[in-house]
């Protein structure tokens, strides 16, 4: 009787990739100005973004919270019409990480899922104490208070 061998990978998993791990760390903060060059070039090639001239003009476009959460993160949530799914062109390796750039979009959807919620009542709040600032900001204004002599 012949033994069969059995072949493991010791391939790391999808999420232990620099750009993974970068795109988390922008969806986690909150924050598009830890992307890297990496991660632009990432979604501008393979996630239906444009590329806004450069990585700066493309950080500055979705850095208010609402832009973030209301156009950046619907790229990778497919309850979105902006949903940039996967298509046959992402069956192509990416780089030599063994991965193809549907894995790593699929985990970017993945990451996304976990987070949209999260995200967009943060969105929410973030617009509304901006809101209530100019609100104190008026009312101070036009109605301030008066002192007694």
């Amino acid at each position: 009787m012949q033994m069969q061998l059995i072949e493991t990978s010791n391939k790391q998993p999808v999420d232990s990739l620099k750009v993974v791990k970068n795109f988390r760390k922008v969806i986690e903060s909150r924050d598009i100005n830890k992307m890297n060059k990496e991660l632009y070039q990432f979604l501008n090639l393979h996630c239906g973004f444009i590329a806004h001239y450069d990585i700066n003009g493309f950080k500055s476009v979705y850095s208010a919270p609402k832009d973030f959460a209301e156009v950046f993160i619907r790229h990778f949530d497919n309850e979105h019409r902006y949903f940039n799914g996967i298509y046959h062109c992402h069956e192509e390796q990416y780089e030599d990480t063994g991965f193809t750039k549907g894995d790593i979009k699929e985990e970017f959807n993945r990451i996304v899922d976990q987070h949209k919620y999260a995200i967009g009542r943060w969105a929410e709040n973030m617009q509304r104490s901006e809101r209530y600032k100019i609100y104190m900001m008026l009312k101070n204004e036009f109605e301030p208070e008066t002192k007694e002599v």
